[in-house]
């Protein structure tokens, strides 16, 4: 009986060991503010799973909390950038803790937050100092405080820019980050700085826990094609639609000012595909910001294995005289690209290997008073045997895209004899 004592003892012993070890390491950062924590993910980058957007650059910082009162303070400048947010996960579950964006945070100076209107020209904050917190501190007197929930041990924080101007962070310096604790259940804010625990590999964390779910999830989007066809120039003409729909983004490491419409694509050989929506009004500089129907939006290629690799985004789009854009997708073809240009369409090129293919729009912080409201569209389920009562188009109308795919002789020949196009209906 005695051994099997000395055997636990030592068993717990070595445990806690271990354990400390362990702890030590994932905790063996600066006390000081550090601003080389930040792991950058750039929409440019093929590599870059989870369909992010071309234009937009994500930057992240992966930590195991072992302290529960572990919180994290962030300072920095503001970016020259269209959109600028702080977004919290736990990746135990993928799941959103929250986000806070741009126009919401307070300056260190107290001068007006250069992502609001300021028609009056005064001078704009440069800083901002933003508290990424456990929510039991989530009253303390602190501005900008970003909570998160108490039992959060795998933490994932981001910073997201979108069409930004300068470099890849807006032409300022990544902001620095310093691991604090307070005392919980006092007023009293006292910050103790602690050492920053070690960022960890999120890219494998995500190819490992996230990438399978989703894209077994989007796969559902292939059945949805081709199930309705639209008259074409000659009546005897059918073409197939591509609708797009609505999925549920949880679980995605989505972004809280994000809403998405999405297509599947299984591409043929020498398929041509058209695409065609009412373009929303969207926020151009300082004087229109937040005043627009949305900020930002843009229509993206990807694979059915969420890699990205290209786009359009609303300020490069032509748009028609009536306010719609045409976006003509194809295999790079120089009769398809002066085609796509004699018709006032955007070009857009399958520039990839995989025939499998996702299509993203995607609206951001759409305006409370718009009337196409993604969030209206209800997202597209399994088990559904037809997907056709929830084509986004039934909700938000022509602000939703629609598609039609035929070959590109098809394109070339008889598209072209009416200068406008197929007509893609609502009906």
């Amino acid at each position: 009986m005695k051994k099997f004592l000395y055997f636990l003892s030592g068993l717990a012993l070595l445990l806690i060991i271990a354990w400390l070890s362990i702890d030590r390491y994932l905790n063996s950062g600066s006390l000081e503010p550090d601003n080389t924590l930040w792991t950058p993910h750039l929409g440019r980058d093929t590599t870059v799973g989870i369909l992010p957007d071309k234009y937009a650059n994500y930057f992240s910082y992966t930590v195991v909390r072992t302290n529960e009162d572990m919180g994290f303070k962030i300072s920095g400048e503001f970016p020259d950038t269209r959109y600028f947010s702080f977004n919290v996960y736990s990746l135990e579950d993928n799941a959103t803790q929250g986000s806070l964006v741009d126009y919401q945070i307070q300056t260190d100076s107290g001068k007006p937050n250069p992502f609001l209107v300021n028609r009056d020209s005064v001078e704009a904050g440069k800083r901002f100092t933003v508290y990424i917190l456990p929510e039991k501190h989530k009253d303390k007197k602190l501005p900008n405080i970003l909570p998160f929930r108490d039992d959060v041990k795998l933490l994932f924080m981001i910073i997201r820019l979108y069409d930004y101007n300068k470099d890849d962070f807006g032409g300022v310096e990544y902001p620095t980050i310093q691991a604090i604790t307070m005392e919980e259940g006092t007023e009293k804010v006292e910050l103790t700085p602690v050492r920053s625990p070690r960022p960890l590999d999120l890219r494998t964390i995500v190819h490992t826990k996230s990438l399978p779910g989703m894209v077994k999830r989007l796969s559902l989007l292939y059945e949805t094609e081709n199930t309705v066809q639209l008259d074409g120039p000659h009546k005897e003409r059918k073409y197939f639609s591509l609708p797009f729909h609505a999925i549920d983004t949880r679980g995605y490491i989505e972004n809280n000012d994000n809403r998405y419409l999405l297509a599947g694509i299984t591409k043929k050989e020498e398929e041509v595909f058209v695409f065609k929506f009412l373009s929303p009004t969207y926020t151009t500089g300082p004087e229109n910001i937040n005043q627009t129907n949305v900020r930002y939006w843009s229509f993206n290629l990807g694979n059915s294995a969420t890699y990205n690799f290209n786009a359009l985004k609303d300020e490069d789009a032509i748009v028609d005289e009536n306010g719609y854009v045409h976006i003509v997708l194809s295999d790079s073809d120089r009769a398809i690209e002066n085609r796509s240009r004699e018709l006032g369409y955007n070009f857009m090129e399958w520039n990839m290997d995989w025939k499998e293919g996702l299509v993203l729009f995607r609206h951001m912080l759409a305006n409370p008073d718009f009337e196409a409201q993604i969030d209206e569209v209800p997202p597209i389920q399994k088990g559904m045997a037809d997907f056709t009562p929830v084509e986004a188009q039934k909700y938000i109308g022509d602000f939703s895209p629609q598609g039609i795919r035929m070959s590109k002789e098809e394109f070339l020949t008889e598209y072209s004899i009416q200068s406008e196009g197929i007509e893609v209906s609502n009906n």
